[in-house]
């Protein structure tokens, strides 16, 4: 018997036929050179999506369970939530436990993975391809749940057949459900030992022989699936190997002394290291795990200035730093208000002014949220770069620095307002196109109110639905206000 919550659903939430819409991207910043382009998903096609594998989660899920070689299986949670059985740090430990009596190592990397699935492949997966093309040629193609996941998928991306949305929990089972009918394939003919996390492959073997056989097999049964290897992250090495990152481990020994001097210069010393390990492992997220070992609230006063020097150098070189620096640097200042901010807005505008031009999402997007979290004017020429993005995340963050009166100038209403068009709430600017209005931050061409007009995201508005969630920032200013005073500071 259908609820009352779903018999209250607008009919797009529930119709048979898929309503394909645009994702917005989002441009994420890795260590070294390589970027990754998430998707924040259209709300339409991905509750209609979530709800299908809620519907089939008993099949998925085993789908998704059985493979003798992965550590990241996917898990439901007693909340409901899906995640991976092992975090990424377990993998140091399987190394070294199944690389025991072995001497020979097969790394392998998936190339581009979820940009290069071929969403036809899920069925494939779920079932078989000779039964996916049996299924086509019957004459009523009668649908599976593996070519409806499918057509799912497509309609959060506008109909794309190459590639899933990198991001969203529901490609993280679907790629497990895939990767596990590959490790399967390798099982069939006794590829037994290793482990996979992700789309990573790490096998053993006594012989050199056996780890080129499998390299071999490895690359016929992802082709299988229409996938490949990364020629730069396959090889084949002879063991004994690092079980971990040794600039890591070096860092997490490090020990900080709490006397001034002391730690003044274990504060040089340890970024010093940083820096160079940094350059030595540049795929490596090194100074994203040095930030996140400090300890700014516990720091002497006379070497506040020194940390949070440091710490912006580390998101001057590696702007993957911006999110821990952001939480270190507020902790910093709740315990030290007297400490000179101008620096964060030195930072915050030369990664503006560097990034913007290149579209790079997650650099201008953190900026923005640094000038939000600490109260910093953003700059005439800093507004009028980042509304020349037409970046979604980047012109919500600096329509609410508007709206908290931390613009020099107002953004140009028609940077905005040329974003939405007709049918927006579909396309790749929904997100803008929904928050702003709903929020009165714009003012449609013509006053149209075109969320009223569209039943799916007028149901959202009414119940207060949030992509874009105001509060959190505002909690944290709240937080370093009430710090501030309690240390006898004003606010």
């Amino acid at each position: 018997m259908e609820s009352t919550a779903q018999a209250q659903l607008p009919a797009d939430f529930t119709k048979a036929k898929n309503e394909w819409c645009d994702y917005v991207p989002y441009s994420l910043s890795r260590p070294g050179s390589l970027r990754r382009r998430l998707a924040i998903l259209n709300p339409l096609p991905y509750f209609r999506l979530a709800k299908f594998i809620v519907d089939n989660q008993a099949l998925l899920l085993r789908k998704a369970a059985d493979s003798h070689l992965s550590l990241g299986k996917v898990v439901r949670t007693a909340g409901g939530w899906l995640k991976r059985e092992n975090r990424i740090e377990a993998i140091s430990h399987h190394r070294a436990m199944r690389r025991v009596a072995e001497h020979f190592l097969l790394a392998a990397d998936v190339s581009r993975f979820y940009p290069s699935i071929y969403t036809h492949t899920i069925e494939w997966a779920i079932t078989s391809k000779a039964q996916a093309k049996r299924r086509l040629r019957t004459r009523r193609r009668r649908p599976s749940v593996g070519s409806m996941l499918d057509a799912l998928v497509q309609a959060c991306q506008s109909g794309q057949t190459r590639g899933i949305p990198i991001g969203p929990v529901a490609s993280m089972l679907i790629s497990e459900i895939l990767l596990t009918r590959v490790d399967g394939k390798l099982k069939a003919r006794k590829i037994l030992h290793g482990f996979r996390y992700a789309d990573d492959y790490e096998l053993t073997f006594s012989e050199r022989s056996q780890a080129e056989r499998a390299l071999t097999l490895l690359e016929d049964a992802l082709s299988e699936f229409e996938l490949e290897l990364n020629p730069d992250k396959t090889a084949i090495y002879e063991l004994p190997r690092e079980l971990d990152n040794p600039g890591i481990q070096e860092l997490r020994k490090f020990h900080f002394r709490t006397k001034y001097p002391s730690e003044r210069s274990d504060l040089l010393q340890f970024f010093t290291r940083a820096f160079d390990l940094q350059r030595k492992f540049p795929d490596i997220a090194i100074l994203r795990y040095a930030v996140s070992r400090l300890s700014p609230s516990t720091v002497k006063t006379a070497n506040a200035a020194l940390m949070q020097a440091l710490i912006l150098q580390a998101v001057t070189y590696e702007p993957g730093v911006w999110p821990m620096a952001i939480d270190q640097l507020r902790l910093l200042h709740g315990t030290h208000p007297t400490t000179d901010r101008s620096s964060i807005g030195v930072v915050t505008h030369t990664m503006i002014q560097k990034s913007a031009p290149l579209n790079h999402t997650s650099e201008v997007a953190w900026s923005l949220w640094a000038a939000l979290v600490f109260d910093l004017t953003i700059s005439k020429a800093a507004v009028n770069q980042v509304t020349k993005m037409s970046d979604d995340c980047c012109t919500l963050l600096l329509l609410h620095a508007c709206d908290q009166n931390l613009t020099a100038i107002k953004p140009r209403a028609t940077a905005v307002t040329r974003l939405l068009f007709h049918g927006a709430l579909r396309g790749p600017h929904w997100l803008v196109a929904y928050e702003a209005l709903a929020k009165g931050w714009i003012t449609p061409p013509g006053g149209t109110d075109y969320i009223g007009a569209d039943p799916v995201f007028e149901f959202l508005r009414q119940r207060d639905v949030n992509f874009y969630e105001t509060s959190e920032i505002e909690a944290e200013k709240e937080d370093v206000k009430e710090k501030e005073v309690v240390s006898g500071y004003g606010a």
